[in-house]
């Protein structure tokens, strides 16, 4: 009896470190460190770590140790159009890597508002947010008259590309060589005039997905002239406005790489309608590999992108710099391609 008491009282009270490192078999200061997400932690311990808490029932009080660490524990999650389908499965691993990490995130659309993003950034340089995760190529005017001024702030950029000079860290993939590929499958197949939806013409993954495209065109010999290029946007309008025009044309290219997956959809939605068909007639391949695509008719040739590794890389990369003060960098990651019937010869 004495004995059950004794347990009944250490189970009545709230656990504590010393409690977790009894379980897990380390230190009490290795399970602080653990908790706090700080070096020099291995991986294995961590999550030894983190399941011993689970087993005695330990919650992290984030408040507290936020005001003792001087942060907020929140990254910012810049969004530009949450319409885009290649943004929710992206925000969904953003926020399982980070909660992992011990940070909560504020998602906010900024629709390319300016005025609207500048407010976040007042909070990120006031203290009230510790980091900034960007999605797409814009970035905050204040943020980049800051890091024109030198400052070093804790920004990664996903999804886009970051050029290496402009101060803000990246976790992307090569978009030209993705590009490339992608063509390169197209002319291996036997077509010879392929044509380019491209996007829109100041974006940077546009930019460089159409360099991909002319570099796999030269490669094989091949021309890029201008009447293969269509300059067109990322979405499904674009493409279907794009496929009623193709399917008005004498001179019908033999394939075409759209710059995105979206307006693939709606390319061959336009083609359908102008009694062509895929890839009978033309042979369509895409870019994204939305969740739709594999259940297209026919099912879309496209570029995946590694979506689940880029947030957590992002993620962890900008926990280093907001509690490290690591150097920036950019890290490239590997792409598939995924080659479907909407490209293959028949």
């Amino acid at each position: 009896m004495p004995k059950r008491k004794a347990e009944d009282n250490r189970l009545a009270r709230s656990p504590t470190m010393a409690d977790i490192a009894r379980i897990a078999g380390v230190s009490a200061a290795t399970v602080s460190r653990a908790l706090a997400g700080l070096p020099p932690i291995t991986e294995e311990t961590r999550l030894r770590v983190a399941q011993a808490a689970k087993e005695a029932g330990y919650a992290v009080n984030r408040h507290a140790r936020s005001l003792r660490l001087k942060r907020s524990k929140v990254m910012l999650v810049l969004i530009p159009n949450l319409a885009n389908p290649n943004f929710p499965d992206l925000l969904m691993h953003i926020d399982r890597a980070a909660y992992d990490c011990g940070y909560d995130i504020m998602i906010a659309h900024t629709a390319i508002d300016p005025h609207r993003s500048d407010r976040y950034v007042d909070e990120l340089l006031a203290g009230g947010l510790d980091g900034v995760l960007l999605t797409a190529n814009y970035c905050p005017p204040k943020l980049l008259e800051r890091i024109s001024a030198g400052a070093r702030l804790p920004i990664v950029r996903t999804l886009s590309p970051t050029p290496r000079p402009d101060g803000i860290s990246g976790v992307q993939i090569d978009e030209e060589k993705a590009a490339y590929d992608v063509v390169d499958h197209l002319a291996r197949q036997g077509y010879r005039r392929i044509a380019h939806l491209g996007g829109p013409p100041k974006e940077i993954v546009a930019i460089a997905r159409k360099r991909g495209w002319e570099k796999a065109l030269s490669d094989h010999g091949l021309d890029a002239g201008s009447d293969l290029y269509v300059s067109a946007g990322f979405l499904i309008n674009d493409g279907r406005r794009a496929g009623a025009e193709l399917g008005r044309s004498t001179a019908l290219p033999d394939a075409i790489f759209c710059s995105n997956d979206e307006s693939a959809y709606g390319l061959i939605a336009g083609l359908k309608e102008r009694g062509l068909r895929v890839p009978n007639d033309i042979a369509v391949a895409g870019f994204d590999d939305l969740s739709f695509s594999a259940v297209l008719d026919p099912p879309l040739t496209t570029v995946r992108l590694p979506r689940r590794e880029m947030a957590e890389k992002s993620v962890w990369k900008l926990r280093a710099l907001i509690e490290e003060d690591t150097p920036n960098d950019i890290t490239i990651l590997e792409h598939e391609l995924l080659i479907r019937s909407s490209s293959i010869r028949n």
